[in-house]
């Protein structure tokens, strides 16, 4: 059975490295790979907890964006923004990202 799911905002699928702030800690390493203009999704955060509704600042490149915790489990989450994202920015972002995954890899020596 097909199930259909209405969003109210496009999704974009992205891929690039963030730093997420929750309170006093310090920053905990993702990897953005989803980004909306309300919120965003982060993988790669195995070992870490997250509360609902936990204030988060998300570091994306050289911007800070605030927002709170929608859901996390295994390792990823969601965070809705407090402010959203206008269309040059997402387009910013996303651009970001793909001149990261064209930069050639560099091996460590």
């Amino acid at each position: 059975m097909t199930v259909l799911t209405i969003r109210s905002h496009k999704r974009y699928a992205t891929r690039q490295n963030v730093r997420l702030k929750a309170g006093p800690s310090k920053p905990i390493e993702g990897l953005l790979i989803e980004l909306s203009a309300e919120g965003v999704r982060i993988s790669n955060l195995r070992g870490v907890n997250f509360d609902i509704a936990q204030e988060v600042t998300v570091r994306i490149g050289d911007a800070d964006y605030h927002g709170k915790i929608r859901w996390s489990h295994d390792g990823i989450a969601g965070v809705r923004l407090d402010r959203a994202l206008h269309c040059h920015e997402i387009a910013g972002r996303l651009e970001q990202g793909r001149a990261a995954a064209a930069e050639p890899m560099r091996l460590a020596s």
